[in-house]
């Protein structure tokens, strides 16, 4: 954190507060999100104290760690970008992480479509898939909220496709 704080202050500038720490402009913060938990606070905080800069430049977050230390790998579920058109050239777009092969994602246009023959539900990828077939039901496009489903409506949907062992 001290680092990424030097190189800040040294783009844009600081000045020293009536304690004499280092303060960036006030349109230049950094978020730490990664990682915050209860006891990572203390060491964060005094890393950027003995550094000299003043805590008010850092604003933390934080997911499911500081109540119950749950993240997107727990259900093994994320939310990435699969398929992208540039300058209207279609481009399939995929992450392929050196340090977790089990962390590639699909690529292209996708469907979710159940076999007619075992039932199972299967992601089809890189717009091999049938439109007409698809389970997937567009709820928020381009900014935009399709449809917003009450919870009883959510409640009636799980029912009708219930999640096989």
């Amino acid at each position: 954190m001290p680092k990424v704080l030097d190189i800040l202050g040294s783009k844009f500038g600081y000045k020293i507060n009536s304690k004499g720490y280092k303060v960036l402009p006030s349109c230049i913060r950094v978020i730490q999100g990664d990682g915050v938990s209860l006891e990572s606070l203390d060491p964060i905080l005094n890393s950027i104290k003995t550094a000299g800069w003043s805590a008010e430049n850092v604003s933390f977050g934080s997911g499911g760690a500081l109540l119950q230390r749950l993240n997107r790998d727990t259900q093994k579920c994320a939310f990435k970008s699969s398929f992208a058109i540039v300058n209207g050239h279609k481009i399939q777009v995929s992450k392929h992480p050196i340090t977790d092969p089990q962390k590639n994602s699909k690529k292209g246009r996708l469907t979710l479509e159940k076999c007619p023959i075992t039932g199972i539900l299967m992601t089809v990828e890189e717009g091999c898939g049938s439109p007409y077939n698809d389970l997937l039901i567009p709820v928020y496009e381009n900014g935009v909220l399709l449809k917003d489903y009450t919870l009883d409506e959510i409640r009636e949907r799980i029912e009708k496709y219930p999640l096989e062992d």
